[in-house]
């Protein structure tokens, strides 16, 4: 199954420092993980602006190619450009935002529960509650804006999560997760072997990962540069993902490609994925205790 995830804001495209700025990078690594433990591949991470258009014509695109899942952070406040609730309603069709009675109320609801005097009507506050016809709201377990999910045709599930990271998580984890739980289909045994590879360029280590990777499309085999040391870069990481059985094959496949090689040496960590998951949430909690106290 294939994950695509959309990041909205102008902010996002304002410096060189790519697409996942410091507040960002924990919230995707835990989606990401999430993504992994369900048996989704992300195919695609995209930055894009606020300028009109752009986000209804990525949407679009993604329904036609029948991505399973796509996810949008950021673009659901109050102010004038924040414009995913206009996107959402360029590619569904059926006519612009309009209050939600159930988003409106929740909004209301948390307005009260801060002890915050709720704004007259009319305001640009309501836009946070507002949703295009066909579109479902999505509470929002820590913020004011509420979410958004509907489908574009038989196979896209789409999921608008608000940019700020402390109110995606929870709406991620506590509104989207049980519902690819229930809806999604039963997540394929993983695992993954990483093969470090050192002694040669990344130009010749290449041509025999393609090679390998031609005769079986149930492994994908991605190929990165490692431990940079200046202009030179240590080794070279192949990572294979796909069913244990098939993993294990084609590990020892291509370690016996590899090391044909003259100079090359082999280094090789197999996992399954599900112990990586459960390890990395131990963690977490560990981390969350200490914090705690």
């Amino acid at each position: 199954m294939r994950a695509e995830i959309l990041l909205v804001g102008d902010e996002l495209l304002e410096d060189m420092h790519g697409v996942q700025p410091d507040y960002m990078a924990d919230l995707l690594g835990k989606m990401g993980s999430d993504l992994a433990e369900r048996g989704y591949s992300l195919g695609r991470l995209t930055s894009l602006g606020d300028a009109p258009g752009e986000l209804a014509l990525l949407l679009a695109e993604a329904g036609d190619r029948g991505v399973d899942l796509v996810v949008t952070i950021g673009g659901l406040g109050p102010t004038h450009d924040d414009r995913v609730r206009d996107e959402v309603a360029r590619v569904v069709g059926m006519g612009p935002p309009r209050p939600h009675p159930d988003a409106m109320r929740w909004l209301v609801e948390n307005y009260e529960s801060r002890g915050i005097d709720v704004p007259g009507p009319g305001g640009p506050w309501e836009r946070m509650g507002h949703c295009p016809p066909g579109v479902d709201p999505v509470r929002n377990p820590e913020g004011m804006a509420a979410g958004m999910a509907f489908r574009l045709g038989e196979e896209t599930e789409v999921w608008c999560l608000p940019g700020v990271t402390f109110e995606a998580l929870p709406m991620w984890r506590e509104e989207v997760l049980p519902d690819l739980d229930r809806h999604g289909r039963p997540a394929p045994e993983m695992a993954r072997a990483v093969l470090r590879v050192r002694g040669v360029r990344e130009g010749i280590v290449g041509p025999v990962v393609e090679e390998f990777a031609l005769g079986r499309p149930g492994i994908r085999a991605r190929v990165n540069l490692m431990d940079a040391d200046g202009n030179r870069f240590g080794s070279i990481r192949v990572t294979l993902t796909g069913e244990p059985e098939e993993v294990a094959r084609g590990t020892a496949d291509l370690s016996a490609m590899l090391v044909r090689v003259s100079g090359i040496t082999v280094e090789v960590e197999e996992e399954r994925l599900e112990e990586r998951e459960e390890e990395e949430r131990e963690e977490e909690e560990k981390d969350e205790e200490e914090a705690n106290g």
